[in-house]
């Protein structure tokens, strides 16, 4: 297994990315945390648990700023 360290500027712009994605997702009607994190998962593949709680964060304040 590779452990390569992305770039913080690497890592701000994969969670613009799935901001984006989790909006369009969000509209099209797929709201399920699981199917929101499974797309962003296939998507990206989060490396460390780190980079999985700031995907995370994104997910969240994506969805979010949709449904209200």
């Amino acid at each position: 297994m590779s452990m390569t360290k992305k770039s913080t500027a690497e890592l701000q712009l994969n969670c613009i990315m799935i901001e984006n994605l989790v909006r369009s997702l969000t509209i099209k009607g797929i709201s399920n945390n699981e199917d929101l994190v499974a797309a962003v998962d296939t998507a990206f593949h989060p490396e460390n648990e780190w980079e999985m709680e700031m995907y995370s964060d994104a997910i969240l304040y994506a969805k979010y700023s949709v449904l209200n």
